[in-house]
């Protein structure tokens, strides 16, 4: 007689942003499918928003000056018309930084100073700092089986504590790498072994690096080192320190958990041909969250496409999108375009117009959207380029900041799209550098190949199998 496999209680603890909260609502939805129970520990901004797809909330709330900051946001969610627009104050802080811009990878690292810690991250850890309290509370009272966490800061309670815990990275897992073979994190930088695909158009537009040598991978490296990884520790033991925890070494990187660690990427563009991982290393091909809200494109939108058109989707992403300018110079581009687009215009989509040959909407439901595409135009974040691959789409990439870089070149030189800087591309560049996919028969079917493999592949059962095992494991243990 086979046994039945327990039913777990599982904890979700989210970095509050889009693209994280979509990455465990995937897994999530897949977990419960199998029957166990989930729990999102969520701040009341984001009270019900897991409750519509079927999950548990506990909601935390802290002191007195985080519930005036939550109360706040609130205000500002409820005045929204997606959540987004909700943190519009935070984006636009963003655009102020050099990350919208058109320098590179490496002038683009944030350099750390504790008298002037960046404010992205010090919210991070005044929020967590607030509710800590509370997450152990639960956790005291619940007993999970299991706690799934995507955050830059681990809750020192559950680094430390006595249940399982797994560290899911929703962005490129070259984050995960620990070699000196990969290239250096969020470098975009060239594997030295890959096949050389770079077109003339991408050289000019894009500030690439040499893939015949690895020049200025350990001075990447270092300056990355002493930025956002030396700045994640120094608020992480702030934490650890205020509720009477262990230190982290320099060496130690506290979101790596000894248990399991869950990422979500193609194994087509993973790094596993460079360097391997341990066995508690758990991969999906994407997150891939699932909806049933309806979509359907409007029918004066519909009336314009062509039996012979080619139909391409363009999301730069939360960030990108704030760049009013760089949407302006995309828009003014495309718009010479003998094709049609489908733009995701963004919290700014009040400050520009769309062409006669587009239309779009502030918000998209992004997943029903890209089975209808012939190309899709990202930013590179992980969520988008994973769920494009799903669906066997070639990507032109315009990557901004951090893993975004990753995404682009890897997609790259695994010849699955291209590269591009906004900010550089001369009139004619990019619509040249579209038509050149479009046109690309090897690269289109390559693309709808990875597709097919990654639809009939089950790897996120297969991922919650193997999650499934390891608990089962550790349990025996206690």
């Amino acid at each position: 007689m086979v046994q039945q496999k327990k039913k777990l209680k599982i904890f979700f603890l989210s970095l509050d942003a889009v693209g994280h909260i979509n990455a465990c609502v995937g897994l999530a939805q897949a977990l419960a499918k199998r029957g166990h129970s989930i729990y999102f520990l969520t701040n009341p901004s984001f009270a019900g928003t897991f409750e519509k797809s079927g999950f548990n909330e506990i909601i935390l709330i802290g002191d007195e000056n985080h519930q005036t900051i939550i109360a706040a946001k609130m205000k500002a969610k409820q005045e929204a018309t997606h959540p987004l627009e909700a943190i519009a104050a935070r984006l636009e802080r963003i655009r102020k930084t050099n990350w919208l811009s058109e320098k590179s990878s490496y002038e683009k690292i944030l350099e750390f100073n504790p008298n002037e810690p960046h404010d992205f991250l010090l919210e991070r850890y005044e929020e967590l700092r607030a509710v800590h309290p509370q997450i152990e509370a639960a956790i005291k009272q619940e007993l999970p089986d299991l706690i799934i966490i995507d955050r830059f800061f681990i809750p020192p309670c559950i680094a430390y504590g006595t249940i399982p815990w797994a560290s899911l990275f929703s962005g490129n897992p070259l984050h995960l790498y620990d070699s000196p073979d990969v290239p250096p994190r969020s470098s975009g930088k060239m594997n030295i072994d890959s096949t050389n695909r770079i077109s003339t158009l991408i050289l000019f537009l894009d500030k690439g690096y040499p893939s015949n040598d690895r020049t200025g991978w350990e001075e990447f490296r270092k300056k990355h080192r002493e930025g956002f990884p030396t700045e994640i520790r120094y608020h992480q033991n702030n934490l650890n320190r205020e509720f009477g925890y262990p230190e982290t070494s320099e060496d130690e990187i506290l979101r790596i958990s000894p248990y399991m660690n869950i990422y979500g990427y193609p194994e087509e563009l993973d790094y596993r041909d460079i360097a391997q991982l341990p066995d508690n290393y758990i991969r999906m091909d994407t997150f891939c969250l699932e909806t049933s809200e309806p979509f359907e494109l409007p029918k004066e939108f519909r009336s314009k496409l062509l039996p012979d058109d080619k139909l391409v989707y363009v999301s730069l992403g939360s960030m990108a999108s704030i760049d009013v300018d760089l949407m302006k110079r995309i828009v003014a581009e495309l718009s010479n375009s003998p094709h049609k687009f489908i733009v995701s215009m963004g919290v700014a989509h009040s400050q520009y117009q769309l062409s006669d040959n587009m239309w779009g909407k502030p918000y998209l439901v992004q997943t029903k959207i890209l089975p209808l595409v012939d190309l899709v135009i990202t930013h590179g974040g992980n969520n988008t380029v994973t769920e494009a691959f799903y669906h066997g789409k070639p990507m032109l990439v315009m990557p901004l900041f951090a893993d975004q870089y990753d995404n682009a070149q890897r997609i790259l030189e695994k010849g699955y799209g291209n590269r591009f800087n906004g900010y550089l591309f001369k009139q004619g560049e990019l619509c040249a550098m579209i038509d050149q996919i479009l046109n690309d028969q090897q690269m289109i079917q390559r693309c709808k190949k990875a597709g097919e493999r990654m639809r009939s592949a089950n790897s996120k059962q297969k991922a919650c199998e193997k999650i499934e095992e390891i608990v089962e494991r550790l349990s025996f243990k206690n």
